[in-house]
């Protein structure tokens, strides 16, 4: 059996490689030691282990009724504590920045945001420092990889005792002032690698897909590297193509085109999958009007509100979820422990669901899974 990668580039330290074995045992235990694929184990002609890949992507579609994180706070929740969003204005950041808002201001704290542009470093930069300036005493972001921080922008916060709690990025060295948050790599690559087995199990091992991924956004990539080595691995008549699309052509809602165009050259593709569901609005359409909407499944990374509804009318066949609130929560909680001084901060894994026509009906929009998960939040802080 072999364990996700849990060096410190990927991991961000040993508290969290504790816990990551606990949390990704599933899928590990599932998808490479007791199943047989891989290993010989036939499940048709070609020698692909079907039924396991399925017996995988089953254990995802169970409701979420749990928080990962189970550790109380070592101290007591510090009160009337500052903190600062900056947010790129991303659908998926904005349902981030939610959560943060929300578990903040249940711990009596005052929460406020500055903005930038997501593919400008620069504005990036600037909106760091404007956040600095307003004396925080920390100051969360979501997506954009430190390298665009600038080191003198992280070299201001270092001296000023600052923690930058950075979250959806993968890799991650978190050394002073920056602190691991939320979905970083450990997420993406269990989260890809079941996505995997459900394209290995629903094309019965002979899939061809399409990978839409935005790599600038690290994270994107991670999830989309997972499931094709996955893929790769465990199902050699299958084949995944990615196609590569810039922050550029998603400001100018050209994502889906390019995706289109290249099924239309090539119209063996028999799924077409997205990093992030946000992206893939007006991909039916643009199938059918190709003459293709028949011959296409689409689904992929981070369900969205719109994914869930085309999902319920039948048409979307699976995305992977996690409830952006609770991943703002997440973040939150990496907060308050450095903030009573655990330094050895391990920000949890969220809760995965994998979601096909089969449970989509069971769900609501916006996606918020675990229902209580704030409650659970406020009981391990201290907070009534």
């Amino acid at each position: 059996m072999v364990l996700p990668d849990t060096s410190p580039s990927t991991a961000q330290g040993s508290g969290r490689q504790r816990r990551l074995i606990g949390v990704l045992s599933a899928v590990v235990l599932l998808a490479g030691c007791g199943s047989g694929i891989g290993q010989g184990a036939i499940g048709d002609a070609s020698g692909v282990d079907v039924a396991a890949a399925q017996k995988v992507a089953d254990q995802y579609k169970k409701p979420l009724t749990a928080i990962t994180q189970t550790e109380k706070l070592s101290k007591p929740a510090p009160k009337g504590k500052r903190i600062i969003f900056a947010s790129s204005g991303l659908p998926a950041t904005q349902l981030i920045e939610g959560g943060s808002r929300e578990a903040a201001e249940a711990l009596g704290w005052s929460f406020e945001s500055v903005t930038y542009e997501n593919a400008n470093p620069a504005t990036l930069q600037a909106a760091l420092r404007s956040a600095l300036s307003k004396k925080p005493d920390a100051v969360i972001i979501a997506g954009n990889a430190p390298a665009t921080y600038g080191q003198d922008t992280l070299k201001l916060y270092k001296d000023a005792g600052v923690p930058l709690v950075v979250g959806s990025v993968c890799p991650l060295q978190a050394t002073a002032p920056l602190v691991a948050g939320v979905l970083g790599c450990e997420v993406e690559e269990a989260a890809g690698k079941m996505f995997a087995n459900w394209f290995i199990a629903d094309s019965k091992g002979h899939g061809k897909a399409l990978f839409v991924n935005v790599k600038a956004i690290p994270s994107l990539a991670a999830f989309v590297n997972a499931f094709k080595g996955e893929v790769d691995a465990k199902c050699k008549p299958c084949s995944v193509d990615v196609l590569e699309v810039t922050l550029a052509q998603i400001g100018e809602n050209q994502v889906v085109s390019s995706a289109v165009n290249k099924i239309r050259s090539n119209p063996s593709y028999g799924y077409l999958f997205f990093d992030n569901a946000q992206w893939s609005k007006g991909a039916l359409p643009a199938l059918k009007a190709a003459g293709l909407g028949d011959k296409v499944k689409i689904g992929g990374r981070s369900l969205d509100e719109g994914a869930l509804g085309l999902m319920q009318q039948g048409t979307d066949a699976a995305w992977t979820a996690i409830a952006y609130n609770v991943a703002g929560y997440g973040n939150i909680d990496a907060t308050v422990r450095r903030l009573v001084g655990e330094t050895d901060v391990e920000p949890v894994v969220p809760p995965v669901q994998l979601v096909t026509k089969d449970n989509a009906k069971d769900l609501h929009a916006p996606f918020r899974y675990p229902a209580d998960a704030l409650d659970a939040y406020k009981k391990l802080w201290g907070v009534s």
